[in-house]
């Protein structure tokens, strides 16, 4: 590409590629100078055994006989205007060769019901009720048995999920000691997802695995007060320091003189 082309489009510019077998966008990117053209140039270079999903596409189009169709969205852009122009991009359009949806830009595309647990979430005040607190991740398709006859289809969090799967998420496996849990006098636990409160259910009996990991019978939560205090209408604001890694922790928290 000529140098004052480059320069014209700078200084940060953002790009598609595309199928040009089937006009189907694949990859977005946020480029400066020569950038764009790298990709091709990747693929060249790329042995079998290190193939991305973005080379293995492009490697795929050119056995057809064609090149990747290379196109400008925005030019004459700063950094930070490119990377929010990249991010909503990647957001909006999904099914891409992308390894991450944009760097360094929060309030990135979900639900306003998601938006509404988010921000409106007032903090779990100190009085709530005693409670097992397990953070989940996000959400991943992995079917397994939990007990004879009860099966879930992945673990985590997921927006607009299903009671049941909730529960099932919630109550298997953990590392936990039932013995803790009983001495504190904890009947609740508290499914957690980046911070918020997502559900809380009556835990029932244990389960223990082979390797050790533990899982409990989940019941619905009938007393409105506890559910009120543990989830209300957005779900309750739960702080954690950012060396906790343990999925697992109690409520009360211990007083820092402890």
């Amino acid at each position: 590409m000529p140098i004052e082309v480059a320069e014209r489009l700078g200084p940060f510019y953002v790009y598609v590629l595309v199928d040009p077998r089937n006009d189907q966008i694949f990859y977005v990117g946020k480029g400066t100078g020569e950038r764009l053209l790298h990709h091709g140039r990747e693929a060249d270079l790329s042995g079998d055994g290190r193939t991305s999903a973005k080379t293995a596409r492009i490697q795929a189009i050119r056995k057809d006989g064609v090149e990747p169709q290379l196109d400008i969205v925005r030019h004459g852009l700063s950094e930070s205007e490119a990377l929010l122009v990249e991010a909503s991009l990647i957001d909006c359009l999904g099914d891409l060769t992308n390894k991450v949806a944009g760097h360094g830009i929060d309030g990135s595309r979900d639900t306003l019901s998601e938006y509404l647990v988010c921000y409106g979430a007032d903090p779990v005040a100190d009085d709530a009720p005693p409670a097992l607190l397990i953070r989940l991740s996000k959400w991943r398709d992995l079917p397994e048995q939990i007990e004879p006859g009860v099966s879930r289809r992945g673990n985590g969090y997921r927006p607009g999920m299903s009671q049941v799967d909730l529960f099932n998420s919630t109550r298997a496996w953990w590392k936990v000691s039932e013995a803790n849990v009983q001495r504190r006098g904890i009947e609740y636990a508290v499914a957690v997802h980046e911070g918020i409160t997502r559900g809380v259910l009556r835990i029932g009996d244990w389960t223990t695995r082979e390797d050790g990991r533990r899982a409990f019978g989940a019941m619905a939560v009938e007393d409105h007060s506890v559910v009120d205090a543990w989830v209300g209408e957005f779900g309750r604001r739960v702080e954690f320091t950012a060396a906790a890694q343990n999925p697992i922790s109690y409520w009360p928290r211990p007083s820092s003189g402890s």
